[in-house]
């Protein structure tokens, strides 16, 4: 037994240091939870997401929208004199003749000068001219392109320093018609020294569209003023791309994608109902048959890859829609396949594959950017090795790759489906949008580019039918700021919570005074009422009659008593009660007061009918000074006592009076030493019936004297303001 109770003691013991333990952490908790420095985490938390949160570090800034000087034109901007600044040059038909012209404006938007062609540009979207210093004598040409009939044209124009034309109206091709029009395009221009010959050719894809022929390299050999062309293929070539080999011999390597518009049966070599990887020598011949991409639709794109050692090579993506197939080959000479490897598309995948195919250097490191799929870049190294990046911003088109802040490193430039121009940083991070509000990017922009102002912020444009808008790229100095400004919130957020707890632990303790303090004069008013001589006088009279028989006064006086008894002991968390109330308490009372003092007191209550009795007074106020006047000025009164309490309006404030013919205060303060307790209670209350809310009240003292001067009583007047009239000051 001894060996039980000393088990359950430690039992009893553990679980009890186990409970305050408990009780401590959770009293911890609590008071780490009620604390402002952690209610103020939320709260701030919410003010943040309402807050325009600058979420990168870059911002793009529109800083000029212009109606396009020539409507329906394209424009490009290019340094043309070698200062560093770029002049606009403006492809449009004029409208005299509605031919083909060309506007240079110099970098202050000034008219430089115009030239006229005797032909036409081929379509809005296709890029009429191209602008380079092929002879390097610091001074741009621009090649223009246009067509007369079904011939294709170029002339050599050259704006600075004289505004001459170099060469006019060179034939490069006729095209096939269609319906009694040519269709083409010319694209992906380039410069390259093919022969060696220590001057560059200029090269571009010239591709005839619903035309059909021709499809085919075109160089350009400005020194000699000669055209040379590849054969004419059905492929329709795409992405050209240079490399030299290890003879440092220039190789051109193209893919193509499947329009569907030349089938085998129309015996033009190399289809264009399979997409193809072609590569030519610097005399434009093939270097090995072309490889196909079997099935429709199916597309090759092609890039120039630089690993981290120098070493360069051709890397080129076969994708084929059929099979969700993509293929990477990394090429290092003619079509030696150095590494390849394939990529099967999940069929649980959400999205397309778009496809960018560019060389980028994210992270120090040289990649591939394949494309996007899954809202993620996906880029490949030598290696073959997959890299992704979160696409935060969804875009689906590759306008421009430039250094557009003149930091020395090239940014990303997107147009989003929701018509927004989004710019990634160099490593892929840190997006940035701005909304054009324009028209979608595949029917709408008609030109992008940069536009340089020498030492000044470089500018992306943006050209569509009839605007041109130019935007600057910054560091967003409010990404820097939002920190300290995240934490100043949460500093006030802890110091507003602080102030609010404070106040409200004064409002509990003020609330716990006025109860206490309510509570005290509860008690210290029924202690004022409970006088032992008006007790011992109502008891001794109760035993009298009851000794003599009267058993009917006997039951009133109980009746009364106790209902008098019962109005001082009822508890109530108000200091106010309404007139009607406080009335019928008094005449309780002085009828009582009445049995005491028999036939030698008279008393008279006079309300009008017109007064609201749910007025709200302080507790027992009328009551107090009634027994005032009957214990200090009643009592000591020989011969008739009387007391009169009159409830009346006016000047629309109720007005309470009491009068009595008693001895007068200045006799009852020397017969009774009265301490004063009963008149600083009265105020007490009167006090704290304010502070809580209930209406002014005055008192005025009148002392009463009889005709030869002596004293005849006293008057007090209670004045209760009304809602509507000015509170007197006490």
């Amino acid at each position: 037994m001894l060996w039980l109770a000393k088990n359950n003691f430690t039992f009893t013991k553990n679980y009890y240091l186990l409970f305050m333990l408990n009780h401590k952490h959770k009293t911890l908790l609590l008071n780490i939870i009620a604390s402002p420095f952690f209610l103020a985490i939320p709260v701030t938390l919410l003010i943040i997401i309402f807050l325009p949160n600058p979420s990168s570090k870059y911002k793009i800034e529109l800083v000029s929208k212009q109606v396009a000087n020539k409507p329906e034109s394209n424009v490009q901007f290019c340094d043309l004199n070698g200062n560093g600044k770029d002049e606009r040059i403006i492809a449009y038909h004029n409208t005299v003749k509605k031919t083909a012209s060309i506007k240079v404006m110099t970098h202050d938007e000034i008219n430089y000068d115009a030239w006229n062609f005797n032909g036409y540009f081929q379509g809005q979207s296709s890029v009429n001219f191209y602008c380079t210093d092929i002879n390097e004598d610091g001074f741009t040409e621009i090649f223009a392109f246009y067509y007369r009939s079904d011939s294709v044209f170029m002339t050599v124009i050259q704006p600075y320093p004289d505004k001459k034309i170099i060469f006019k109206e060179k034939l490069i091709t006729t095209v096939w018609k269609r319906n009694g029009k040519i269709d083409y395009s010319i694209s992906n221009y380039n410069t390259e020294d093919l022969n060696r010959d220590g001057n560059k050719e200029l090269l571009f894809l010239l591709q005839a569209g619903y035309s059909l022929q021709p499809r085919m390299i075109v160089a350009y050999d400005f020194a000699k003023n000669s055209i040379s062309t590849s054969k004419s293929y059905g492929a329709y070539l795409t992405t050209l791309t240079l490399i030299k080999n290890k003879q440092s011999i220039p190789e051109l390597y193209v893919g193509s994608f499947t329009p569907a518009n030349i089938s085998d049966s129309m015996g033009i070599p190399y289809s264009d109902y399979y997409s193809w990887f072609l590569g030519f020598d610097s005399k434009l011949e093939l270097l090995f048959n072309p490889v196909k991409n079997v099935y429709y639709p199916s597309r090759v794109d092609v890039c120039k890859f630089e690993n981290d050692e120098g070493e360069q090579f051709i890397a080129a993506s076969f994708i084929n829609n059929i099979k969700k197939l993509l293929t990477i080959k990394f090429i290092k000479q003619g079509n030696e396949v150095i590494s390849f490897k394939e990529f099967v598309k999940s069929k649980k995948s959400k999205s397309g594959f778009v496809s960018l195919m560019r060389p980028v250097q994210t992270d120090g490191k040289n990649y591939i950017l394949l494309g996007i799929k899954n809202n993620q870049f996906i880029l490949i190294n030598e290696k073959l090795e997959i890299v992704k990046k979160d696409v935060y911003k969804a875009v689906y088109a590759l306008m421009n790759i430039a250094d557009l802040n003149k930091d020395g490193k090239k940014e990303f430039v997107f147009m989003s489906p929701d018509n927004e121009i989004v710019v990634y940083d160099n490593n892929l991070n840190n997006p940035t949008s701005f909304n054009t509000g324009l028209l979608p990017f595949s029917s709408g922009w008609l030109n992008s580019g940069i536009k340089h102002n020498g030492n000044e912020q470089n500018e992306l444009y943006l050209k569509n039918l009839h605007h041109l808008y130019l935007f600057t790229y910054n560091l967003n100095r409010l990404y820097y700021l939002k920190y300290p400004i995240w934490l100043l919130l949460y500093g006030l957020a802890v110091l507003i919570l602080w102030f609010a707890q404070r106040m409200q632990k004064i409002n509990l303790k003020r609330k716990q005074l006025i109860e206490d303090t309510i509570n005290n004069l509860q008690m210290r008013t029924i202690k004022s009422q409970m006088d032992p001589h008006f007790m011992f006088n109502v008891l001794n009279g109760l035993a009298h009659n009851v000794a003599v028989g009267n058993s009917k006064d006997a039951y009133n006086q109980i009746l009364r008593f106790s209902k008098l008894l019962r109005s001082l002991m009822k508890k109530t968390d108000r200091i106010d009660t309404s007139l009607s109330e406080e009335i019928e308490f008094i005449t309780s009372y002085l009828e009582l007061e009445k049995f005491r003092f028999k036939d030698q007191f008279e008393f008279d209550i006079h309300f009008d009918d017109q007064i609201d009795k749910t007025i709200r007074l302080p507790r027992m106020l009328i009551q107090l000074l009634v027994e005032n006047s009957i214990k200090h000025g009643l009592r000591n009164k020989t011969g008739i006592k009387k007391l009169k309490v009159s409830v009346s309006l006016n000047n629309n404030q109720l007005t309470i009076i009491v009068e009595d013919n008693g001895v007068g205060r200045e006799e009852a303060m020397q017969k009774t030493h009265d301490t004063g307790k009963g008149m600083k209670l009265i105020k007490d209350m009167i006090r704290l019936n304010r502070k809580l809310g209930g209406k002014q009240i005055t008192l005025n003292y009148t002392d009463l004297y009889d005709d030869s001067g002596n004293a005849a009583g006293t008057r007090v007047e209670v004045i209760v303001e009304s809602e509507t009239s000015k509170p007197r000051r006490r």
